[in-house]
Parts: structure tokens; sequence; C-alpha cells
């Protein structure tokens, strides 16, 4: 058995000890610790994710991440579809579309809170009451978060029958109002703040826009605490945006291409950014949460944007 010199175990001895504290230090990932592959869409849900990014909160949480960020829902749950992601923060269309089509594939692990969305119109269109869209154009993403809450809207107000809804891409709403192609819009901040400071939009009506993270069902399975550090990382993200508005809007406006001050204003929808403390951030998905996702599911359902009833069981961890 060949000698191995005092210098040569000393230095085995250096390189487990310091491999030890490495796994052993908050905030440090193994070598060997998956990977989450975490995407969010362009709207305001994705300053949680970007901010998680930008300050090292997922590192801080020792979570071994990486971001990917999609223009729109549909490609990103594509993309989940597909396996080349883990987690998305998200809405609760885009969830409920893709439980109905893949049951069982995600779990609700978070409610993240919440944005709006708006039904706007020119300030010229001589449309000041809810009564003058009988017999308007009213343009909206179809199969969007904001095409639901009109439909169930326009059928409480008696107008369901009565307005003529125009299928507009998220990204062409402000255009074809201001070409007049239609009489009204439904859009989501920040644009709708844009849509006010530029051109004197006027806002009809307001809707929250909810924002909740789900996480691949077989992810949970396999890397049950590297989940809990996903969460323990989004409550951490939230609060940093809530203590730091100005660095958080930076961050995100850089990212939308938007001016910094649009963001923090649109911010103000979420009660979350009020928050104070970590006790505060409460993102658990409580009955409440549930019995709101449950009433959004059957609404989808109702009006044919999902084929067939979710399974909600299988939707909550």
């Amino acid at each position: 058995m060949r000698d191995i010199s005092t210098s040569r175990v000393r230095s085995l001895v250096v390189a487990l000890s310091v491999a030890a504290a490495a796994c052993a230090v908050p905030g440090l990932a193994s070598a060997d610790q998956p990977v989450m592959r975490i995407a969010f869409p362009s709207g305001m849900n994705g300053q949680i994710v970007v901010t998680m990014d930008k300050a090292g909160i997922a590192q801080q949480s020792s979570l071994k991440a990486k971001f990917d960020s999609f223009q729109y829902g549909p490609p990103m749950m594509e993309a989940l579809a597909a396996g080349s992601i883990d987690a998305v923060v998200t809405s609760l269309m885009p969830v409920t579309s893709y439980a109905a089509k893949i049951p069982g594939d995600i779990k609700i692990v978070a409610m993240v809170g919440q944005s709006s969305h708006s039904l706007m119109v020119d300030k010229s269109s001589g449309i000041a009451a809810l009564d003058s869209l009988a017999g308007k154009k009213l343009g909206v993403s179809f199969g969007s978060d904001s095409h639901l809450d009109t439909l169930v809207w326009l059928k409480e107000k008696g107008l369901a029958d009565k307005v003529l809804l125009v299928n507009i891409a998220p990204g062409e709403l402000a255009t074809a109002l201001g070409n007049k192609s239609v009489d009204a819009i439904v859009i989501r901040q920040p644009q709708v703040l844009r849509l006010q400071q530029q051109s004197d939009a006027q806002i009809l009506h307001t809707w929250p826009f909810r924002f909740v993270s789900i996480v691949k069902t077989k992810f949970i399975a396999e890397h049950p605490q590297e989940v809990e550090k996903y969460i323990a990382a989004l409550r951490k993200a939230i609060l940093f945006i809530a203590q730091n508005r100005q660095k958080s809007a930076e961050w995100f406006g850089e990212y939308l291409r938007t001016d910094p001050a649009v963001v923090m204003a649109a911010s103000k929808d979420d009660p979350f950014y009020a928050a104070t403390d970590l006790k505060q951030i409460d993102i658990a998905v409580k009955p409440d949460s549930r019995a709101l996702i449950e009433k959004w599911a059957a609404d989808a359902f109702e009006y044919k944007m999902i084929r067939q009833k979710l399974d909600l069981d299988s939707l909550f961890q």
C-alpha cells in the first residue's frame, strides 16, 4: 500500500471541510442540488420573479434557480407542458386552461398578490356610462383573465347580447382604442396607467387581476424541500418589493421598458406592498382562496373557456 504524505492528507482534510461548510452555510447550494426553472410573463406578476432574481433572494433562500421570461401566457404554459420549466408565477386563467387540458400535472402552491385590469374608453368616445356600451365594439384578449371577467360582468349588467367582443392581442389593445377600430378595451396594468397619462383614456370599470404560483406535481414529489425554499423566496421577494419600491420598480421597469414611476403606481393595486414585516406576507392557499378558484373554474366552464370541469382536488396540495 502506497504511503500518503502528511501534506497530501492535510489537503484532503481541508477540501472535505470546505465542502461540508458549503453545504451547511445558508445561501450556498450544493453541486448536486436540482435547479428549479422558474418562468414569468410580462404582466405585473413578473415583478416578483424579477426581484427574486435581481436581489439574489433565491440564493439567500438556498434555492438553485434559473429564470425564464415570456411575453405572453400561452407560450409559457406550452413550455411548462413540455417539461422545460418547473414553476410559474401567473394568473388564474392560464392555470385553469392548463389544468383542464392536463389534469394533475400542476398544483397551486401560493397566492402571490394582485394587480388589476380595466375597461377603458377614449375621452372623446361619448361613452360615459355602462349603458352606453350597448351596440359598441369591445376589444379584449380572448382566453385571458380579462376575457372571463368581461363575460361574467356583461351578463350581470344585462349587456351580454348587446356588446360585440373583438379579439385583440394584449400588445395591440391600446392601438386599437387609439385608432378607433373598437369603442372600448379591457386592458391590464401597467398599460392602464400609460393610457391615462398619454391619452387621457377613461376607466369605466376595474377588476382585480389575481396572481398565483404553480409548480409541476412531479417536481413537488421529487423535490419537496426545493418547493419549500421557493415559497420562502416568493415571500421574501414580495417583502423586498414592499420595502424597496423604487429599486424594484427600476428593475422591472427596465425589463418592461416602462417608466419605473408607472410600475410603482400600478403596484398600489397589491395590498401586499403595504407590508412592513415578513409575517404580513401570507401567500398560503387558504379556504377562501380555494373557494375563489373554484368559482373561477366554474365560470370558465360555463362560458366555454374550458371544455371540461376541473378536478379541483388535484390542483391543490
